[in-house]
């Protein structure tokens, strides 16, 4: 019996990485599963960056046959807090966003996002990121600032 004890430990999963999309924001309207009219952009990790692509199509339109960038900001602040939440943070807020456009995105191509830390100090994250379209032109670079917000402090008392 003791054998068979160890070999289940044996077997045990390491602990989980903290979700990408977690239950809070089921209904985002960037990310959200749920959310009826979001975007439901899936984000992954790849190594220490996070990394999505998205397609705009028609109702993601700003100037005729481009997409929107008000949008494309939009879609860089959700990328931008997954950088804290990957490292355990609960909620992280957006305290400064700044995105230089380089190219217009057209309607029907895809384009991918990569974000990285580049520095933490206690509770404030620096991170950068850039969305490419396909051939690698860069269509953005975004820098973001957030700022952890104490488990005490989250709406609804942490509950």
């Amino acid at each position: 019996m003791a054998a068979s004890r160890r070999s289940e430990a044996g077997r045990r999963r390491a602990p989980r990485a903290p979700a990408l999309h977690p239950a809070p924001l089921a209904e985002c309207v960037i990310c959200g599963p749920e959310s009826r009219t979001g975007l439901r952009v899936r984000f992954r990790r790849r190594g220490d960056a996070i990394v999505a692509s998205f397609t705009p199509g028609a109702l993601h339109q700003g100037y005729r046959g481009l997409m929107s960038g008000g949008l494309l900001a939009a879609i860089f602040d959700c990328l931008h807090y997954r950088l804290a939440l990957v490292r355990g943070v609960v909620l992280a807020v957006t305290a400064r966003i700044e995105v230089d456009y380089r190219a217009p995105v057209p309607l029907g191509r895809p384009v991918r996002f990569e974000a990285r830390l580049v520095a933490r100090r206690g509770r404030v994250f620096d991170t950068r990121a850039v969305a490419r379209l396909a051939g690698g032109t860069v269509a953005a670079e975004s820098r973001a600032i957030y700022v952890e917000v104490p488990p005490g402090r989250l709406p609804g008392g942490g509950r």
